[in-house]
């Protein structure tokens, strides 16, 4: 299952919020993360390999769902 890059949340790919980037697709939890991705892609290309290294129960404990931040607003 995908990760959005912004926040860390899974996704399913069937999400509208999509960006092809460098020949891949990205997918977004929603049109915030999506938005904050394509005004500077690269930043969360290269946060993604490193800060997001945590693991998936650092980012919505595997569920999911994320109790803070883009998601929510």
């Amino acid at each position: 299952m995908p990760i959005d890059p912004v926040c860390g949340m899974e996704i399913g790919e069937e999400t509208e919020f999509k960006v092809e980037y460098g020949g891949k697709v990205y997918y977004f939890c929603s049109p915030h993360c999506k938005a904050q991705f394509e005004a500077n892609p690269e930043k969360y290309i290269k946060e993604g390999g490193m800060e997001h290294g945590h693991g998936m129960h650092s980012h919505g404990h595997g569920h999911g769902h994320k109790k803070h931040g883009c998601c929510h607003h």
